[in-house]
């Protein structure tokens, strides 16, 4: 089985680079077939870029192997997400029933009670950036027994999903009978939102805020990198710097400070000088807990001790003997890039980011 398995995760990688959705999603469900609890179909059919005709299309058989096999908090959120437009009530039902699982009854609120209608909201969100350890670091608070994670991790509600509202965002989380579980979702994309910052702090005042920064041209090409494996980015390294760069440099200072998304989004998910002003205009700074990827990288012992003072979680409560795996191959080296280029960024576009990143 696991030969089969990772012939067809090789081929939805293929499909997925490819600007295949149909084939992914296919390849995914093989591979569901096989085995429903397998985490990286179930998290590449959340993320996957499917219309609604084929979502329509291949919702019968998301849903029969889903509901044949034992409760999964991914899987039903899976679900969920795929029902969202076609039955609301039964999606959010869903959401519920996952935010449930794996806690014990004494931590929740009682079924049918009005704190588990209403659902929960995450006392912790890690901000970001794209490709800085936030998968890491939120699996190493999840070691931690008062620190439930969200089994999808990047919810994007604030960003892409926020149409959906607040009773969609509830329904994620659990509803907690009484105080010391502190949730926790990650979406990396929320640093850079224009909006996130706004919406959150309407929502959620007294959340408190974790960033993970690294080099801004070593994330600018991890970035690249990721987005060649993801969506098959095309185009050499160096030309699309530089053309970001450019474009980037003919910017005023009103059109860079309020920049979102902005293709391929290498150097402009590296201003974190106009992203933190954001956040910082709206969040109090006591909220807010600034690390390096690098740090986290090299003694993840230490960052995660800061951490936990951040919020207020006893480091004694960790189990003895953790590992601290690195998550999607953060520190795998970068290829080398013009010297006059890598110059160029760091002392144009990056100077602030980068002078932000080496301060802390």
């Amino acid at each position: 089985m696991a030969i089969a398995k990772a012939s067809w995760l090789d081929t939805a990688a293929a499909a997925r680079i490819a600007g295949q959705p149909e084939a992914a999603a296919t390849a995914y469900l093989r591979v569901l077939e096989l085995d429903p609890t397998d985490s990286s179909s179930l998290r590449g059919l959340y993320y996957l870029q499917v219309g609604e005709p084929l979502r329509r299309a291949l919702l019968p058989q998301l849903r029969q192997l889903i509901e044949a096999a034992a409760p999964h908090p991914l899987a039903h959120g899976l679900l969920a997400h795929w029902l969202r437009e076609e039955d609301r009530a039964a999606a959010l039902a869903l959401n519920r029933q996952a935010a449930r699982q794996g806690l014990p009854p004494q931590r929740l609120a009682p079924l049918g009670s009005a704190a588990a209608a209403a659902g929960g909201l995450p006392e912790v969100v890690i901000l970001g950036a794209p490709k800085s350890g936030t998968t890491s670091l939120a699996a190493y608070l999840a070691g931690h027994p008062r620190v439930w994670l969200h089994p999808l991790k990047e919810l994007h509600f604030f960003d892409n999903h926020w149409e959906l509202g607040e009773v969609w965002y509830r329904s994620q989380f659990p509803p907690l009978r009484s105080p010391g579980l502190l949730r926790l979702e990650a979406t990396p994309d929320y640093l850079q939102h224009p909006q996130a910052p706004q919406r959150m702090h309407a929502l959620m005042p007294e959340t408190r805020l974790i960033v993970l920064l690294r080099e801004p041209l070593d994330r600018a090409l991890s970035w690249i990198r990721h987005m060649r494996c993801l969506i098959g980015l095309q185009g050499d390294s160096e030309a699309l710097l530089r053309e970001e760069a450019e474009r980037l440099e003919a910017m005023g200072p009103e059109e860079l400070a309020g920049l979102g998304w902005f293709r391929p989004n290498a150097l402009s998910g590296s201003l974190y000088d106009q992203q933190l002003r954001r956040w910082l205009a709206v969040w109090p700074a006591s909220q807010l807990l600034l690390l390096r990827f690098e740090d986290l990288a090299l003694r993840p012992d230490a960052v995660l001790r800061r951490c936990l003072a951040f919020l207020d979680l006893d480091i004694e409560g960790l189990p003895p003997g953790r590992s601290y795996q690195i998550h999607n191959r953060g520190l795998l080296p970068q290829a080398s890039i013009d010297p006059v280029l890598a110059r160029r960024c760091r002392q144009g576009v990056l100077a602030e980011a980068l002078e932000l990143w080496t301060a802390l």
